[in-house]
This record gives structure tokens, C-alpha cells and sequence, in this order.
């Protein structure tokens, strides 16, 4: 008499998936096998997630330094400040800096993802120009920075 060795069968898979990519995915296979039963294999592993990076750091409203009213020019006007915006994807928030670009989250680090900030521009009180550096990092992510630079002209 022939015997022949049991077959082995795959039931379908069955998947779980997360609605936050970032959280793992399970996957169950069910193999049934001759005279013993079956056994069941669970495989769980992360999807990837998008780099965490900023997709965008502007001025929306230019700074202007103040004008010191004289005998001979007595107009004076305060100064505006900036505004800047950003939008950062693949993080929860964004951490900012104002003029010290190699320090992560120097002026705060729990800001919204994407968002607009007023910040004050304080003027050299000399001739020519005074500038300012604003950097903006996604949250937690300290390799992937984006830094414009600021300009107005002093009015001394």
C-alpha cells in the first residue's frame, strides 16, 4: 500500500489594518496541516511613515524698523514687526528659533504643524540694514531645519 505525505494549505490571510500609518499592521496565517492540526503564525510590522520634514517657511508681513522723528524731519512711525508662517508634515507640532539657527527650538518647540507667528523686530540703531534669522524644524526632528533670513532698512 502507497501512503502519500499530507499537503499543506494556506488559509486566506486575515489583516488588520491601523487608520494611523505610523502604528503597526498584523498580519495572521492559519496553516493547516495533516493529523495534528493546525498552527498559526502572527507577523506584526510597522508601515512607514512620510520623513517628517517643513514644506514651507515664508514672510507674510515684512518687518520695518522705526523712525526717530529730528528738529528737521520730525515724522516718526514705531516699526511693524514680522509675521512668518510654516507648514511641517510628518510631525505632530514645529520648534522654532530666532537668530540662532543651531539651537533646536530655541524660541519654543510646541507649536502648532502649521501655523503664523508675529514676532517682534528690533532695529540696529545705526545706518544700513538689520537682520534677522528665523528657523523652523518639525517637531522632534532636529536633522531637517528650513531658516529664511529677514532685512529691513534702520532709520536712525
Amino acid at each position: 500500500m502507497t501512503t502519500s505525505a499530507p499537503v499543506a494549505s494556506t488559509a486566506p490571510t486575515e489583516r488588520t489594518a491601523e487608520p494611523d500609518d505610523s502604528k503597526p499592521t498584523t498580519t495572521t496565517t492559519k496553516k493547516a496541516g495533516g493529523g495534528g492540526g493546525g498552527a498559526t503564525t502572527t507577523t506584526t510590522a510597522k508601515q512607514a511613515t512620510p520623513a517628517a520634514k517643513v514644506e514651507s517657511l515664508s514672510v507674510v508681513k515684512k518687518p520695518s524698523c522705526p523712525v526717530q522723528g529730528t528738529q528737521d524731519a520730525p515724522f516718526s512711525s514705531p516699526g511693524e514687526p514680522v509675521v512668518i508662517a510654516w507648514k511641517v508634515t510628518g510631525a505632530p507640532g514645529a520648534a522654532i528659533a530666532v537668530d540662532n539657527p543651531s539651537v533646536y527650538g530655541g524660541y519654543g518647540s510646541d507649536y502648532p504643524a502649521s501655523g503664523q507667528l508675529e514676532l517682534s523686530f528690533p532695529c540696529e540703531g545705526t545706518s544700513g540694514s538689520t537682520t534677522h534669522t528665523y528657523t523652523v524644524w518639525p517637531q522632534g526632528a532636529k536633522s531637517s531645519p528650513k531658516t529664511i533670513t529677514v532685512s529691513a532698512r534702520n532709520n536712525p
